[in-house]
């Protein structure tokens, strides 16, 4: 045989062997992707159904391709409308990560310097601690290391709609007592960020809102993602928030989206869609480049958001679960190490609302997650359950591990012992108004404003004037101490209100408390010390 055909056929073989062993591959591939998106599937319909949650959307992105971008279920039980990959969800404090790129992208115009002063921008700023005023810097925003209480200052934008503005808030943080020194201990905020997007307002003079949608949105065509309102009458692909009150599903209906700028906007009022936050999530891993080949913000700027700044501490649970080795916060993310995965993340929640954003820069993932529902398990299966499909873990059902979680805390709530009496006071209303009389009338707090207990129909009535929801009925249980029961049952919690007299004014004082303790901490009643007029 001729010595260049005999080349030739071991050519084509050799050749016919790669073509074969690529179909293979690509078939084992498509496979596994298909077996992937199965599991996916299972996870989120089952967490739909065991958590009784309406609707939820995910979208994945690997290497740069979108690999999985789906909507389950419904958006809103009253009218039964679908979720898609381009419903829009409120994603709650993912909002906060768009804040520090709008500042970001700031320094990268020469505008800003992430050690600037906030006084050099917005001199009506100031803490309780003149000295911390003074110190204060735009990473100090970010990075909720303030000295105050946890969720401190969120009665003024909880629950919505209040009637306080961004500039109370400026001007109330000066009346917030530190718990904690200065840069010194992790505790989360919201009002910090909300002065955050004042100062990209005051440096580009425009509205927070307006900046992101022309400067993040607008460049990475995420046209179903607004800062601002919605005007609804032409936006219907919209989620409605559900919440479960006394073991029904219902739809929230105060905390509907709808055509309003929320006054949390920079802590927390981004609305958007799975499809566009891939884009988002697209150009963090990609280090600010975006599909045009030009930068959203640099590489450095990526690099300093990403960075940890305020140490956060490791439960025997987290390292237990995930032999995890350090959490930090950095600029509108944390960051840890999951199973020995870096792992970027961040987690949204308002009433009737979650999400979660997470990035696996390492193995170049990015994952959505938004549902409308409030069900943290939900969230934290979905989360587990969708991970380990791309981390070396041993595979778990979490809706499983997730609901036995929550039947072991009911059950220790049950068992509380001495605490029972806080969990259900009895019902007994006030209606002997004359010897209670010197307690009745209008208090006022430094930074909240003015509450009243008032009579009305045989019946004693807690009302704030500034957060028009917090408004219930009043009942006895000693002599200094009475509760209130909140209207709206969708909070969750109730009050404890505790009357002393100051010697020194021999004006009466008034104190709140919720109970049960375990309920949202944006509900910070122990910030709140009342004079009686």
């Amino acid at each position: 045989m001729n010595l260049f055909v005999m080349k030739s056929k071991n050519l084509n073989m050799k050749l016919y062997i790669k073509i074969a062993l690529v179909s293979l591959l690509f078939a084992a591939n498509s496979l596994s992707a298909s077996s992937k998106t199965q599991r996916i599937d299972s996870v989120v319909n089952k967490a739909m159904e065991t958590f009784k949650v309406p609707g939820i959307s995910i979208g994945i992105i690997e290497n740069g391709k979108v690999i999985h971008l789906k909507g389950y279920g419904i958006a809103n039980i009253d009218n039964g409308q679908a979720v898609d990959k381009d419903t829009i969800f409120k994603i709650a404090s993912n909002s906060k990560a768009f804040t520090a790129a709008a500042l970001a992208i700031l320094v990268d115009q020469g505008k800003l310097r992430w050690r600037d002063k906030v006084t050099q921008y917005l001199p009506n700023f100031q803490m309780y601690d003149p000295w911390v005023t003074k110190e204060f810097n735009i990473i100090d925003l970010l990075t909720h290391r303030s000295g105050l209480r946890i969720g401190s200052g969120d009665l003024m934008l909880w629950p919505e709609p209040t009637k306080f503005n961004r500039t109370d808030i400026i001007n109330n943080l000066r009346y917030l007592k530190p718990v904690a020194s200065f840069r010194d201990k992790y505790a989360y905020d919201n009002l910090l960020y909300i002065v955050a997007g004042e100062v990209v307002s005051a440096i580009s003079k425009m509205p927070w809102k307006d900046f992101v949608e022309k400067n993040i949105f607008k460049p990475l065509d995420m046209q179903h993602c607004f800062a601002g309102g919605i005007d609804t009458n032409k936006v219907t692909n919209l989620v409605a928030p559900h919440v479960i009150i006394d073991e029904n599903l219902e739809v929230n209906i105060p905390n509907l989206i709808n055509n309003k700028t929320s006054l949390m906007a920079a802590a927390g009022g981004i609305k958007c869609s799975a499809n566009d936050l891939l884009k988002w999530v697209n150009v963090q891993l990609q280090a600010g480049k975006m599909e045009n080949s030009d930068e959203l913000f640099s590489v450095t700027q990526r690099n300093i958001m990403w960075k940890p700044v305020t140490q956060l501490s490791i439960s025997a649970k987290q390292k237990q679960m995930d032999n995890t080795n350090y959490r930090g916060y950095a600029l509108g993310w944390r960051v840890t190490d999951v199973h020995g995965n870096w792992e970027i993340s961040h987690t949204g929640t308002l009433s009737g609302s979650m999400s979660k954003i997470i990035l696996l820069p390492d193995q170049h993932v990015g994952i959505v997650i938004l549902t409308n529902q409030q069900s943290s398990s939900a969230r934290n299966a979905l989360y587990r359950g969708i991970l380990q499909e791309f981390i070396d873990v041993e595979k778990v059902d979490w809706v499983d591990f997730y609901v036995a979680a929550d039947k072991a805390r009911e059950a220790k709530q049950k068992t509380a012992g001495s605490d029972e009496v806080i969990i259900s006071p009895d019902e007994v209303l006030i209606t002997n108004t004359k010897v209670h009389q010197s307690r009745l009338g209008k208090y006022d707090d430094p930074w909240f404003g003015e509450i009243s207990l008032s009579r009305e129909n045989e019946q004693i009535i807690f009302q704030a004037e500034k957060s028009p929801r917090l408004v219930g009925k009043i009942y006895y249980y000693s002599e200094n101490q009475w509760w209130v029961k909140w209207d709206d049952r969708s909070f969750e919690v109730d009050s404890w209100l505790t009357f002393v007299t100051d010697l020194s004014s021999e004006k009466i004082k008034l104190s709140i408390k919720k109970f049960p303790q375990a309920t949202d901490w944006s509900f910070d009643f122990e910030d709140l010390d009342f004079t009686h007029r």
